[in-house]
């Protein structure tokens, strides 16, 4: 379960990748179906339900994905979080 978690985290965050593409196409992306493929692993063996705020934090994010999929965005993500986050280096 907790490499479930890991894994579905670290999808996620793929757009946001230093190494990544420098234009983040998400009308090709498979981030959504590669964490929706994970979801019963993590139903499966989970002990308790997670905190409210992150099924508020999944269906915000789950939501913007599918959103900019369906429009076939293509986004400078990288720059966008370097803006959101003030040009913190993380490490």
């Amino acid at each position: 379960m907790r490499n479930a978690h890991i894994s579905s985290v670290m999808t996620l965050g793929e757009p946001f990748r230093q190494d990544g593409p420098a234009v983040y196409d998400f009308g090709t992306q498979t981030v959504t179906a590669r964490v929706r493929d994970i979801i019963p692993v993590m139903m499966r063996h989970r002990l308790t339900p997670p905190p409210d705020e992150t099924y508020s934090l999944h269906r915000k994010l789950s939501g913007a994905f599918l959103l900019c999929s369906k429009l076939g965005s293509r986004v400078d993500t990288k720059k966008v979080f370097a803006e959101e986050t003030g040009g913190y280096v993380f490490g």
